[in-house]
This record gives structure tokens, C-alpha cells and sequence, in this order.
């Protein structure tokens, strides 16, 4: 059944697929040089972006790694209690806890970062 779906799948997607059109070259060789223009003009903007995105994602990535804070928490305030670890437990249980909405805020904020509207931090 499964094998049967993800064929189904596979073949719809063929099915809204429109045919490649080809592209003479001399319409290539008119447009190329105000592509050059524009690339040039618009480098500094696809740098930042791009360094906007990676904070982005690194954030994201990092927010999603403090989320297995929580269990860590758990079992240095339970296990951990009796040798010492009881406050540091306490501290990775809020920070777990506050992993999933600070994951949250980052996941918004990505589109934001991606059309690069302004500083975010």
C-alpha cells in the first residue's frame, strides 16, 4: 500500500509538471548583460540576506538542541539531587521549558529574516 501511494504521489506530481520550453540564444545573449547589471547591484543584498538566513538557522537549530534540556533537567533534579546537581537541574529544566517558545519566536521570525526587512536580532 505504501509503495502504491508514493508511486501515486510520483506520478501526480509529473502529471502538473508543464514541458520545458527552449530558449533561443540570441534572446540569452540580449538579456545577459542587464542580468550582469542587476546581479551587480543586488550582491550586497543577497550577502546580507544570506548572513541573516544562517543566524536564522543557527538560532533555530540551537533553540531545538535546548529543548532536550527538559529531560537533562528531569533527571539531574531527581537522579542527580542526592550528589549535588539539584540547582543545576533546576536551571535546565527552565531552560528547557523555555525552549519550545523561544523555537517558536525563531520559526516566525525566519520569513522576516529571509526577506531581510531590517536588523533582526
Amino acid at each position: 500500500m505504501r509503495k502504491l501511494s508514493v508511486i501515486l504521489i510520483l506520478l501526480s506530481l509529473f502529471v502538473w509538471m508543464k514541458p520545458a520550453k527552449a530558449v533561443d540564444a540570441a534572446t540569452v545573449a540580449a538579456a545577459a548583460p542587464k542580468a550582469l547589471e542587476l546581479a551587480i547591484i543586488w550582491s550586497p543584498y543577497a550577502a546580507s540576506t544570506m548572513r541573516s538566513c544562517g543566524v536564522g538557522l543557527w538560532k533555530i537549530g540551537e533553540s531545538a538542541f535546548q529543548m532536550l534540556y527538559l529531560p537533562l533537567g528531569v533527571f539531574q533534579c531527581t537522579l542527580g539531587a542526592p550528589f549535588g546537581y539539584f540547582p543545576n537541574g533546576i536551571s535546565s529544566f527552565i531552560d528547557g521549558c523555555k525552549a519550545p517558545f523561544i523555537l517558536c519566536y525563531q520559526l516566525i521570525l525566519f520569513p522576516v529574516r529571509l526577506l531581510s526587512l531590517g536588523a533582526v536580532s
